[in-house]
């Protein structure tokens, strides 16, 4: 059976500047790593000045989910499926140059780690765990990670690995999540990772659900005064 714990947990240590132990002596786990590394490289090939089918995004997530479902029924399958998928997309971003309108999955693309939280006030991002009414929070996270703004626990975004919705929109590192911050108070930003579960809308509940399904998550809270 393939070892799975790179994609799981190994690449948040990479991202995060840790040394993962594991790795060195497993060859399935040294193989995603050299596999995610060669996809990084390439990345600022990426935006070429050629043309094609605007359609393309869709596509390529449609491939991805596909692969994702493969990777639930047949889990020993994990780190060959995961990585063709990946490679698919970093093909088609290669070859197609992406919509001139599509901004927020432009600014997701941008490089640094993950998972990133910034804030927007006007033309500029900074990192920062305060904000004023009017700006807008910016979170990026890794493949497979899902994100949950809350007001005072109240859900008010969720954005779930792989999929688009306003305010939500998957790249090729993973998925940003952008909400205005529009009224002042104590938010909290819930990052779920491995297996999630439906919220029902308030903070401690989803996390007690998460938590209950298996999952990991953490936490950040946000001030806007």
């Amino acid at each position: 059976m393939t070892c799975e714990r790179y994609w799981r947990d190994g690449i948040l240590e990479v991202e995060r500047g840790e040394h993962d132990a594991h790795r060195d002596g497993c060859d399935d786990c040294r193989r995603a790593h050299q596999a995610r590394d060669r996809i990084v490289r390439a990345l600022p090939r990426v935006g070429a000045a050629t043309t094609g089918d605007p359609g393309w995004q869709t596509q390529v997530w449609s491939r991805i989910a596909r692969a994702e479902t493969s990777r639930v029924r047949r889990s020993h399958w994990l780190g060959g499926g995961l990585a063709a998928a990946c490679a698919i997309a970093l093909v088609c971003a290669i070859v197609i140059r992406r919509p001139a309108g599509d901004q927020l999955a432009q600014r997701a693309a941008a490089p640094g780690p993950r998972p990133r939280i910034e804030i927007v006030s006007g033309r500029l991002a900074m990192r920062s765990t305060s904000a004023r009414v009017g700006d807008r929070v910016r979170i990026a996270v890794l493949p497979g990670g899902e994100v949950r703004l809350y007001r005072a626990g109240q859900l008010v975004l969720r954005c779930p690995a792989w999929r688009r919705a306003p305010g939500c929109a998957p790249d090729l590192l993973g998925l940003v999540a952008d909400a205005e911050l529009a009224t002042a108070g104590d938010y909290q930003i819930a990052l779920i990772s491995s297996i999630s579960a439906e919220p029902v809308g308030t903070l401690d509940r989803d996390l007690a659900a998460v938590v209950a399904a298996g999952g990991t998550y953490r936490t950040i809270d946000l001030s806007v005064r």
